[in-house]
């Protein structure tokens, strides 16, 4: 998740790294670039939000991008569809309503560790009681498990 490098400090290196990864993609093999944080960090960092509204902005310049779900991009992937027939690919057209209350109101932000990144500190934002480290693939639960 993109909210939880710490070197992220300022909206300009926010857009620079959009940039960079979305050049990575769109000027190579055009596979699908994932773009994962949580709003709560754009949030709070108005700034953030800033930089990212006006990233969103010029990409959408280009008239062969989109923004999809990832259940979209594995419908595209079973279906491919040349670009002059995108705006007519019915799985994209569905619309998701949303029903019943958030999952949780009050989520707790967790400035973690973990020793993969030793020295490093991740964000973790949950609605149930932080763990006692980051949960990663050889410590799923953040307790030190190991498979």
């Amino acid at each position: 998740m993109v909210d939880s490098c710490a070197n992220i400090i300022t909206g300009d290196q926010f857009y620079n790294f959009l940039n960079h990864n979305f050049d990575r993609h769109y000027k190579t093999n055009r596979a699908p670039l994932g773009v994962f944080f949580h709003a709560s960090w754009l949030k709070l960092n108005p700034e953030y939000l800033d930089a990212f509204v006006q990233w969103i902005d010029e990409v959408l310049d280009k008239n062969d991008v989109y923004f999809v779900t990832m259940t979209q991009v594995l419908q595209w992937m079973q279906q491919p569809t040349p670009l002059n027939s995108i705006r007519e690919f019915s799985p994209w057209k569905e619309k998701c309503e949303v029903h019943g209350q958030p999952h949780c109101n009050l989520q707790n932000a967790c400035a973690l560790s973990t020793r993969e990144l030793p020295g490093e500190t991740v964000r973790l934002h949950t609605c149930v009681e932080c763990p006692q480290n980051y949960p990663w693939l050889e410590d799923p639960t953040g307790d030190y498990f190991a498979f």
